[in-house]
């Protein structure tokens, strides 16, 4: 069965659920790499360089992954 016929066979509010799944991380993902494009307007509005800027910009790409397991571990815990 491909994706397609598994979509279709799905009720309407889970097939709304998944689309606004969808659209919440796609969106998400556009505003943070849309910053890749403005880089250079941030760091002069912050007076800085560029590779500080970059700089942060590497570290909350390389701190995802650690955010995400700890938060992770206590949405286990919790609930």
């Amino acid at each position: 069965m491909d994706v397609f016929e598994q979509f279709k066979s799905l009720t309407s509010k889970q097939r709304s659920t998944i689309i606004a799944c969808f659209l919440g991380w796609t969106l998400d993902a556009f505003d943070f790499f849309i910053l890749v494009f403005v880089i250079q307007d941030i760091a002069k509005e912050l007076g800085t360089d560029i590779a500080s800027v970059t700089f942060t910009l590497f570290l909350t790409l390389a701190m995802r992954p650690l955010g995400a397991f700890l938060f992770g571990v206590v949405a286990d815990r919790c609930g």
